[in-house]
């Protein structure tokens, strides 16, 4: 009778587990587009780190990721013994009952003495603590915390001989514990601890490089994403994985700012699309449009999630849809009335007036050089800027680098792309791609990490593959260990370098470390805002935020500057063109009157 009653209950865990758990693979696969598996032994060292090794959740919050991790592993470890725990249900045994069980068996105890300690832990800062970003109380993980110390308690149990193994209590102990996992795994897809199965595959077929943004095919009537099925499969998967941990918005500069926008609760809505009504149009029903247009498509939330979770990709595709309808903010008209003009430049600047500048200070233009340097329309137009641009020239002159500019370069559509409009977008991209392919460079460097990460995304469409693209930080850099470039020790007095999103995160560690070092060879003392790397926090310019303004909340650009200034560093060195422009507004309007802001390229030409 208890063997019939044992597999009644295992029949209905079982499905209360795999109806819901297909229904959501149903929807992954109703998506557009597929999960990506390939290349199979870079993703596999990503799964490695961030998912068995748990690298991500202990590196971004030490404490409680180290007692997130001793849960898994204790699960890990006892995924051997839970299984033989329901063969000895049915008087078979695996692992036997002799010494190799005894030893085995300890070793599992161990870990579920780290378990209780971590789950101790975690029920304490959840229910007690309570840290913002968890959000209200919840039943269900309420529940879970009180399944796993049950769990772990009446292992312990059996393992001590804390009662009688023959006893009846013991046969109560064995029932209890196989309730409760059975219970437990019946209510994994009902709560966020989805992600236990999910996450492995979330993060496993997470692309390479944040927030990739495919290009739409217009003659397939693509227009951008209006209800939930609009978006791609990876989308749809990363939102029933979210674990609700809050990282996102503790890192989301737009969330930090007192803005509506708040990462976490936007993958959660998309969620909710999923279970109520996928006909229904995403915006206005459960995400307001507000929320689409306050995001600088930094990378933070995207970075700091422990489950592969995407944010800034679903966010781009709900504003392609939404210009497709006409739908933006006012002040982007006028960013695509440049776009779209004589020009091609945010600003409506005539192309003479690049040409001029080229033409006035003897910029090369480029045939066979060895690099091409893409100015970016900063670069070409922005009369601060230029400064820059004419720093980083005279570096390159002064390490006999062989290099030139293209007189007809056009905007690489960056900010179009982000604001949501990929039909402009493809019209610049095509027209540069063409440029590009005849002049058949080899090294592309840029001073605008921006225009880097927009030339990367040209090879999804036409491109020619096998080009370098590196930032001039990076390039400066290998130019100092080279020999080739020498500049004099610095004695300006102290720095604080600005990590600009676009170059710490969506380029990685070498995004990081480059500028540091160029300003370390140079002899700067090197100041560190609290917030650096990839934690760093956004200036606010990016994702078509400089042309539009921010109507809630803290200036983004005023956040940054203030903790910039509270280093006490004399300078900020800046490696972007938008982060430049904003940290400087941002010292103006603070009125810092004894702070300089300058790129790196500008510091070492002097």
């Amino acid at each position: 009778m208890s063997k019939l009653i044992l597999s009644a209950l295992i029949l209905l865990s079982l499905a209360s587990f795999f109806v819901p758990l297909s229904r959501i693979l149903r929807q992954v696969k109703q998506a557009k587009g597929k999960l990506s598996w390939g290349p199979f032994g870079a993703r596999f060292r990503r799964f490695l780190g961030e998912v068995l090794l748990q690298s991500k959740v202990i590196r971004d919050r030490p404490l409680p990721g180290l007692m997130h991790a001793f849960v898994f592993w204790g699960f890990l470890a006892f995924s051997l013994e839970t299984l033989d725990h329901f063969f000895r249900g049915y008087g078979v045994s695996f692992l036997g009952h002799g010494p190799f069980h005894k030893v085995f068996g300890g070793f599992v105890a161990g870990f579920a003495i780290l378990v209780l300690i971590g789950i101790l832990y975690l029920a304490f800062r959840r229910f007690i603590l309570r840290p913002q970003a968890l959000g209200k109380f919840s039943p269900g993980s309420f529940a879970v915390a009180v399944f796993i110390v049950v769990l772990m308690v009446t292992y312990l149990a059996s393992y001590f001989t804390w009662i009688d193994p023959q006893s009846t209590a013991a046969k109560w102990n064995w029932w209890i514990h196989t309730i409760v996992i059975l219970a437990f795994l019946g209510l994994i897809p009902h709560s966020k601890h989805m992600h236990l199965a999910l996450s492995p595959f979330t993060t496993f077929s997470k692309d390479f490089r944040i927030a990739r943004i495919k290009p739409l095919d217009f003659e397939n009537e693509e227009f951008g994403a209006e209800k939930v099925f609009d978006l791609d499969a990876h989308t749809i998967l990363a939102a029933y994985t979210c674990v609700e941990c809050g990282r996102c918005m503790d890192h989301c500069p737009a969330n930090q700012t007192g803005k509506t926008l708040n990462p976490k609760e936007f993958i959660l809505n998309l969620r909710k699309s999923l279970k109520e009504d996928v006909e229904k149009e995403v915006i206005g029903n459960t995400v307001s449009s507000e929320i689409i247009w306050q995001c600088t498509t930094c990378g933070a939330c995207t970075t700091q999630c422990p489950v592969g979770v995407e944010h800034v990709t679903p966010l781009i595709e709900f504003r392609r849809g939404l210009v497709a309808e006409g739908n933006f903010p006012s002040p982007m008209g006028n960013l695509f009335k440049g776009l779209e003009g004589a020009g091609k430049n945010p600003w409506s600047y005539e192309r003479g007036a690049a040409e001029d500048f080229i033409s006035k200070n003897a910029f090369p233009l480029f045939k066979d050089q060895s690099v091409l340097y893409w100015m970016g329309c900063m670069g070409r137009y922005d009369a601060q800027y230029q400064k820059t641009a004419l720093s980083f020239a005279k570096l390159l002159n002064k390490a006999g680098v062989s290099w030139g500019v293209l007189k007809e370069e056009s905007c690489t559509g960056d900010a179009a792309r982000r604001a949501g409009n990929e039909f402009l977008f493809q019209q610049l991209a095509e027209e540069n791609i063409a440029l590009l392919n005849e002049a058949k460079p080899t090294t592309i460097v840029s001073t605008c990490p921006h225009c880097l990460a927009t030339l990367e995304e040209y090879e999804d469409m036409g491109l020619n593959r096998g080009i370098e693209f590196i930032h001039h930080t990076s390039f400066l850099n290998r130019l100092m260990e080279q020999g080739k470039l020498k500049v004099k020790t610095n004695e300006s007095g102290s720095v604080v370098y600005h990590d600009a999103c676009y170059l710490s995160r969506y380029r990685g560690k070498e995004g990081i470390e480059a500028p540091r070092s160029v300003l370390k060879t140079h002899g700067a003392e090197l100041k560190e805002a609290s917030r650096n790397g990839s934690k760093s926090f956004c200036c606010g310019a990016g994702g078509a935020m400089l042309f539009t303004e921010e109507t809630q909340g803290k200036r983004i650009n005023h956040e940054r500057t203030d903790e910039l200034v509270q280093t006490g560093a004399k300078n900020i060195a800046t490696s972007c063109p938008f982060c430049q422009m904003m940290v400087r507004d941002g010292a103006t309007d603070r009125e810092y009157k004894n702070v300089t802001v300058k790129d790196i390229a500008d510091i070492l030409a002097e």
